[in-house]
């Protein structure tokens, strides 16, 4: 790989938790600006200056949110590959700059893809949630399609893996699937049809029965006949 075609010097996480890498060392951000930083990188798009000082401080008046984005933007004005640019009133972030979570979504993408072959680490990307612990309504819609989109892809990523013959791996996205989600039916129903298959009925029982008392117990609701038909053999006559 040419220097030209190196990795970006600058990383930002949003994938569990937020964080900033400048040439692999974790760089202290301001709660403004990581609000900022987080903002653009979720939209992706370049956003105009108005949308994002209302967005970022609904409270404030539209002069004093103008006044605040200006100052954030003053303390990230630092030479060097810049974090955001500013073009025709509009704010994205800088092209240098590389985002986990636009990685991760590029590999939902690609999981869509019939018959691709798995990459063997998009487990580990796709475990994570979109910056969990923030609440903010500009990133509630996009939170709640991630988490959807992620755990659709782990399931079909267990498949997939499974028809390649990689068993350990098909169960670990189905197992991140279920920590994720643990009333997730489709994904309890995966892990049961991988200890049926690799000849542990015990395991599958196992799992279904504890899928079946957390349902009652938080829901009050039964399994699905789907789940329920796959260990009926196992349970005689109940």
């Amino acid at each position: 790989m040419s220097e030209t075609q190196a990795q970006p010097r600058t990383t930002i996480h949003l994938l569990d938790a937020f964080g900033l890498d400048r040439d692999q060392a974790r760089v202290h951000v301001l709660p403004s600006v990581r609000k900022l930083l987080a903002l653009l990188a979720v939209r992706e798009a370049p956003v105009s200056r108005t949308a994002v000082a209302a967005l970022l401080w609904p409270e404030a008046t539209a002069r004093r949110a103008a006044a605040c984005l200006r100052s954030t933007l003053w303390r990230l004005a630092k030479p060097g590959d810049p974090l955001v640019e500013a073009a025709d009133d509009t704010l994205r972030l800088g092209p240098g700059v590389d985002v986990d979570f636009h990685r991760a979504c590029r590999l939902v993408d690609a999981v869509a893809v019939a018959d691709r072959v798995p990459d063997p680490d998009a487990v580990a990307l796709l475990r994570a949630d979109l910056l969990p612990d923030w609440d903010h309504p500009w990133l509630l819609a996009e939170q709640d399609w991630w988490r959807e989109a992620r755990l659709r892809a782990l399931e079909v990523l267990s498949g997939r893996f499974r028809s390649a013959g990689d068993r350990h791996r098909a169960h670990q996205a189905a197992l991140a699937a279920v920590h994720s989600d643990p009333l997730r039916e489709s994904a309890h129903r995966t892990l049961v049809e991988l200890h049926l298959a690799e000849g542990n009925p015990a395991q599958a029982l196992r799992q279904y029965t504890a899928y079946r008392l957390r349902l009652r117990s938080e829901l009050g609701l039964e399994p699905s006949p789907e789940i329920h038909r796959l260990v009926r053999p196992l349970l005689g006559h109940r």
